[in-house]
């Protein structure tokens, strides 16, 4: 009889053993998966802040672009009319303002990439320049100068830029704009300054 007992209760105890055995590797599973998607989930919002920086970054330097181009020579005039009745191998000012600075891409902007201006936004979207990725951008950025007038306070002429970039695909996009005073001294335009953040 106390042989019986002792087979009895050892059995009980392996039974125990297997069911916990079981729940443990159960709760193991469940966390192993949800770190899954969680890790997966985490490398989807690194990427869309790496591409929300690199579009970010490309305006601005589309935009800082601008500013020393208004700086050169006799560049910062009264502007022209826009769009032009033709390309124009040069960056324009413009007279009149982005009816929606934040809809892009706009029908008509001076394209800044790698000291090459591109000015024909058609030609440029036809092109395969799209292609994008993670060493590249989906399209180049774009600026937008609009002369709004003479300041009789500081002597000089301010200028509205606004540049937008792509990131390395069409979902990452930044728009940028500054107030840029191009002030006339003695030797011509004196350094301009921003007079108004992004």
């Amino acid at each position: 009889m106390h042989k019986t007992l002792e087979r009895s209760t050892h059995r009980r105890q392996e039974g125990f053993v297997l069911v916990v055995s079981l729940l443990i590797l159960v709760i193991l599973t469940l966390l192993g998966v949800s770190m899954f998607g969680n890790v997966g989930l985490q490398q989807r919002m690194a990427s869309n802040t790496r591409e929300k920086n690199r579009a970010f970054e490309a305006a601005q330097s589309a935009l800082q672009y601008a500013q020393w181009w208004l700086t050169q020579g006799s560049n910062a005039t009264q502007g022209v009319t826009c769009p032009p009745s033709s390309p124009s191998s040069v960056p324009l000012v413009c007279t009149t303002a982005l009816s929606n600075p934040t809809t892009v891409p706009w029908a008509f902007s001076n394209q800044y990439a790698g000291g090459s201006l591109k000015l024909d936004v058609q030609q440029l979207n036809s092109s395969g320049v799209s292609s994008g990725g993670a060493n590249s951008y989906y399209s180049y950025p774009q600026f937008y100068i609009q002369y709004i007038g003479f300041s009789s306070s500081t002597g000089g002429n301010l200028y509205r830029i606004t540049a937008w970039a792509y990131g390395g695909n069409q979902n990452a996009i930044a728009v940028v704009q500054s107030v840029f005073l191009v002030g006339a001294g003695a030797g011509g335009s004196t350094p301009a300054k921003s007079v108004s953040g992004t």
